[in-house]
């Protein structure tokens, strides 16, 4: 891991920051997961977008489609430790918190919590390995993205992670690797911008300054 430099931090949060992204700067893991907890807790509910037998529904959101009552924060690419801080902090706010079986979800989530390999300042962009399909799910299916990037793992520019793409790519036969930047947005029809159409309405991006948290 390379050393934090702090231009490189600076241009990554600006770059991302001039794409929609929200960028917080936080200490450590512990902070990261009160934070997504906060933003969890504090959303609107997730409208369901399709029938989900069992579950309790609540008002009409803007869409005119009914919205979950209790909501969800999926993490299906933390540590056991950190997922079992996650899932205590979540139960004290009345939070879904799930690791696996995203797909029984696919109505609506909340909340996906993905970490990311590395960063690129150029762009500020995320590089998320998304080779299991709930960590595919996490970053397309949630209403709202959060995003852990270690400081010591942001780069300059997209031929700097070249070798680390490789060796992704390699490590796996059929791996699935993510380049994120900013929240969903088109503009395919009639050239009117639309977020959320194909992913996350909202894209939250913390630099993790303790290098040592997972």
């Amino acid at each position: 891991m390379p050393p934090i430099d702090p231009k490189l931090i600076e241009e990554f949060a600006a770059k991302a920051t001039s794409v929609n992204a929200v960028v917080q700067e936080l200490p450590n893991m512990t902070a990261a997961l009160a934070y997504a907890v906060d933003i969890c807790d504090k959303k609107a509910p997730a409208e369901m977008l399709a029938d989900e037998p069992g579950t309790e529904q609540g008002p009409l959101g803007p869409n005119k489609v009914p919205t979950r009552v209790r909501k969800i924060l999926a993490a299906p690419a933390l540590s056991d430790e950190s997922y079992a801080n996650l899932e205590k902090d979540c139960k004290e706010k009345n939070i879904l918190c799930i690791r696996d079986g995203l797909r029984k979800y696919l109505a609506g989530i909340d909340v996906g919590l993905s970490t990311a390999i590395c960063g690129v300042a150029a762009s500020g962009t995320c590089m998320v390995n998304t080779n299991g399909e709930d960590e595919r799910l996490a970053g397309m299916i949630s209403e709202i993205n959060i995003i852990i990037v270690k400081k010591g793992e942001i780069y300059p520019d997209l031929p700097s992670i070249t070798g680390i793409l490789r060796d992704t790519m390699n490590a796996t036969p059929g791996a699935f690797t993510t380049l994120i930047t900013g929240p969903s947005r088109t503009a395919d029809i009639e050239r009117v911008a639309a977020v959320g159409v194909h992913g996350p309405l909202e894209l939250h991006i913390i630099l993790l300054e303790d290098q040592a948290d997972a």
